[in-house]
């Protein structure tokens, strides 16, 4: 990406969206552009390493945590103009979950220094940030709760409508999730076996909820995914 798709991309990000194009290119200027391969971890859950920020430009990253039994949990999926790494940065103790690119992707990097610098510089940048972590604090309570309270079927279709509520296109009655996770990852999310994912999905598709093609997954009846 070079100066130009950048200085526009900056712009679209909802944490700039206050700022003049001169203070957006005082930001852009100590940032770092890194690529990551699909699967590779970006950080690692527990890593002191605490000194980095970052803003996805494209692709997408699952954040994930290891389970008591040493099972990997995706708690969410950030895309283009999200961002993670801020708590360790702030606060200084280790990661608090590990970020894995799940597919190719572009990413803005910031270290600690300048991006505490930009914070007290531009308040506003502070609060559109604590805005968005607490949106993401309900969101994990939410998802622990339900994993500890419903049923394994109460569990996949609670993913699915998260999915339908972060990626989902409305087509007339119907809704379209394009590039759709593969059954590991439902199960990830979900908590529970990938075996277990194919069966429940399985079961939606012949009650005619759903139907799954190799890039696509459109919801044919939301409403009966509600429990």
């Amino acid at each position: 990406m070079d100066a130009k798709e950048l200085e526009t991309f900056i712009a679209d990000v909802p944490l700039f969206a206050n700022l003049s194009s001169a203070d957006r290119q005082a930001i852009r200027s100590v940032m770092i552009q890194r690529t990551f391969k699909t699967g590779e971890t970006i950080v690692h859950e527990e890593d002191n390493e605490h000194q980095t920020f970052f803003i996805i430009v494209s692709g997408s990253v699952h954040v994930a945590v290891l389970s008591s039994e040493g099972k990997q949990a995706i708690l969410a999926t950030l895309r283009s103009g999200e961002f993670f790494g801020e708590m360790a940065v702030l606060d200084g103790e280790p990661r608090s979950a590990s970020v894995i690119a799940a597919e190719p992707c572009t990413l803005l990097m910031l270290y600690r220094k300048p991006f505490i610098d930009i914070l007290q510089r531009y308040p506003k940048i502070s609060i559109a940030m604590l805005v968005e972590m607490s949106h993401r604090l309900r969101r994990t309570n939410r998802h622990v709760n339900t994993l500890s309270m419903m049923s394994v079927f109460g569990r996949v279709a609670e993913v699915l409508l998260q999915l339908v509520k972060d990626n989902g296109r409305k087509i007339g009655s119907v809704t379209v999730i394009d590039r759709r996770p593969t059954h590991q990852t439902i199960a990830d999310m979900a908590g529970t076996s990938r075996e277990t994912v194919s069966r429940v999905l399985s079961q939606l598709q012949k009650k005619r909820y759903l139907t799954i093609d190799r890039k696509r997954l459109v919801i044919l009846d939301e409403a009966k995914l509600y429990y």
